[in-house]
């Protein structure tokens, strides 16, 4: 028995056999040919087949995910016309080398040349590079990865070192119980895939044996685990686990239609936190009552330029059009430096965190925010929006973003397009500075929004990611439960709403707390909501607490 760990990216226990995803560019073959013009000719044949290839691939993923997504085989196909790779392959092979070799060639070539660059969004299409030839290989050598996962005539576990754009919208779920990669962030295709598809997946893992294909193997997407060849006791106690966790979710689908409110009638209001349109599906699945944080920040970063105001537009009245008369808060962009947002010309800082970024960059910008605050305006004609603002510390930032939405709306009076008149404006409360300041703030704006992740960052002065600070990272730190507690009070005491997201926002222990402090909304991933409702109907508020609270505080 061999057990891996890593990090979990989806929850759920998957049980099965291990299909090894092959890398397209291993085993290529290397000869010499003779007649290097007809070997070119069947280069450029099998390129154009390719072109074609991720032409379906990309009418597909538009079915699957964003058109932001979708343009990435747009870019694929774009990298197999480029000059510099066409003159590296054809070069390779009038030398005498096959076409395999020299298309394997090319696209390591220049996939190191762009992850050396200093630019993140260079650096960010690497994997595109090799995808892009991975898949012209495929094509030279008549070969089909997909097969693969039919060899075994049974759904199987995916594992890979890493889990390519291409196979992430071409992958069948019939075919598929579960993923674990070597590579991957939370954020990592593989990933993305197992949480639409809601499958278990474990990322990072390092080191998957080449020979475990055919193996049983479990994945614990909870705990971050793959485990090959299980014996007999530990199949056992994670059949077991699997089967319980299968019935907890038919339990959860059970609260579906239900009322959000306490046993004694406190209700609390549960929406979706999203940054992907894939995740609307997942959203209205798990009975989100409308969208309560899009992070519009996604579709800016990882590009070469700004989306326009015709591309947002479309984004944000897609959600909105799918959440019909639910609400829908979007908050404008949260860049900052390193985040592949390299057209706003944003200078490289030593800690971005407490740098550029937020609401600051977009003061700074001006046609940057007046272009996503007409989007906005425009899409606001389409449902219910609700404009949110990131990074907020003083009011004048509010002010000057409201005298902005005035000329905006001015200027759209003026071209005679639709547009929201009368829109709600939120902050996001992300520093000690800003809660501190929840009673001025909230004099300024229509909602307030508790971001938790990065209050506690920014209180606790350290990293959730760092390794290093695992023992000292405390969510439910006193000083956290003050602040949220202060922000609360502060904000009620003005009649402003306020909404809690990030992690403490799907921490069960933390509900009730919520509740009793008189948080109205519940901002959460989508595969949570159902669990967080089950939460709040067992519970019974009691806002009497409010003043005890208060007092500690």
């Amino acid at each position: 028995m061999i057990e891996l760990n890593g990090r979990g990216a989806s929850d759920g226990i998957a049980i099965g056999k291990i299909c090894i995803l092959k890398d397209k560019g291993q085993d290529v073959p290397k000869y010499e040919v003779e007649n290097t013009e007809l070997e070119i000719m069947r280069y450029r044949t099998c390129r154009e087949a390719a072109k074609n290839k991720l032409q379906k691939v990309y009418d597909n993923a538009l079915k699957r995910v964003t058109k932001k997504e979708s343009v990435i085989f747009q870019a694929h196909m774009m990298i197999l016309e480029d000059s510099k790779f066409v003159d590296l392959v054809e070069a390779q092979i009038n030398e005498g080398k096959n076409a395999e070799y020299a298309v394997y060639q090319a696209g390591e070539k220049l996939a190191k040349l762009f992850k050396s660059l200093d630019d993140e969004y260079f650096k960010a299409r690497y994997t595109d590079i090799i995808d892009a030839a991975n898949i012209l290989l495929e094509t030279l050598q008549h070969k089909d990865s997909s097969a693969d996962l039919k060899k075994y005539g049974e759904p199987v576990i995916i594992a890979a070192d890493d889990i390519m754009p291409s196979d992430a919208v071409t992958i069948d779920r019939s075919n598929v119980l579960g993923f674990a990669t070597n590579k991957g962030s939370q954020s990592s295709h593989a990933a993305i895939l197992a949480r639409t598809m809601n499958l278990p997946s474990v990322i990072q893992l390092d080191d998957i044996p080449k020979d475990c294909d055919g193996k049983t193997a479990i994945i614990d997407g909870q705990h971050g685990r793959l485990i090959i060849d299980p014996d007999v006791n530990t199949l056992a106690l994670y059949s077991a686990m699997r089967d319980r966790f299968t019935k907890q979710q038919q339990r959860l689908r059970r609260q579906i239609g239900l009322r959000s409110e306490t046993k004694n009638g406190y209700y609390i209001k549960l929406t979706a936190d999203i940054g992907r349109l894939d995740l609307m599906e997942s959203a209205t699945a798990n009975d989100a009552e409308g969208v309560g944080l899009y992070r519009s920040e996604f579709l800016f970063t990882n590009r070469d330029k700004c989306p326009d105001e015709a591309e947002q537009y479309e984004t944000y009245r897609t959600i909105l059009r799918h959440f019909a008369d639910k609400p829908v808060v979007i908050c404008t962009a949260n860049v900052a430096s390193g985040k592949g947002v390299g057209y706003l010309d944003i200078p490289k800082e030593k800690n971005p965190s407490l740098g550029f970024r937020g609401i600051r960059i977009s003061l700074e910008n001006r046609d940057f925010l007046r272009t996503q605050l007409t989007a906005l305006l425009r899409a606001g004609s389409s449902g219910s929006l609700s404009i949110l603002l990131p990074m907020i510390t003083s009011v004048e930032e509010i002010d000057y973003v409201r005298r902005e939405l005035e000329s905006v709306k001015n200027k759209l009076q003026l071209r005679g397009n639709d547009y929201c008149n009368d829109i709600r404006l939120g902050a996001m409360i992300e520093t000690p500075a800003a809660s501190i300041m929840a009673d001025v703030i909230s004099e300024k704006v229509d909602f307030i929004t508790i971001d938790t992740d990065t209050l506690i960052q920014y209180t606790l002065a350290m990293d959730k990611d760092n390794p290093k600070l695992e023992d000292f990272y405390r969510p439910r730190h006193p000083a956290i439960m003050r602040l949220l507690t202060y922000t609360a009070e502060r904000a009620l005491r003005n009649g402003i709403p306020v909404s809690i997201c990030g992690g403490l926002a799907s921490d069960t222990t933390m509900t009730k707390f919520f509740i009793d402090i008189g948080i109205s909304e519940l901002i959460l991933p989508p595969s949570k909501i159902l669990a967080i409702k089950a939460v709040v109907r067992e519970s019974l508020a009691e806002p009497e607490l409010r003043k005890h609270y208060s007092a500690i505080v």
